[in-house]
């Protein structure tokens, strides 16, 4: 059995106060949650500003994450390291 821990937010057609308010959820549910083990956060490839947006709460909050993508259009999120 393959299972998949994790989970998806799309965040096409949001501004960037949605889109923060998508990812501080995602981020509560993802801590809430210890089966996931990463979620993925899908910005599209509009004109850029939810990729700074995102990338900027993520490193603010201290989450590890990759772009999965060459035109960085999905970011997979990490959990936290333990200190």
């Amino acid at each position: 059995m393959n299972f998949d821990y994790s989970f998806t937010i799309d965040l096409h057609s949001q501004d960037s106060i949605e889109a923060t308010n998508a990812v501080l959820n995602a981020l509560f549910s993802f801590e809430e949650n210890k089966n996931f083990e990463f979620f993925d956060i899908i910005t599209g490839n509009g004109s850029g500003v939810l990729k700074f947006v995102v990338a900027n709460l993520l490193e603010e909050e201290k989450y590890p994450f990759d772009f999965l993508n060459q035109n960085q259009s999905i970011i997979r999120v990490y959990r936290k390291f333990k200190q």
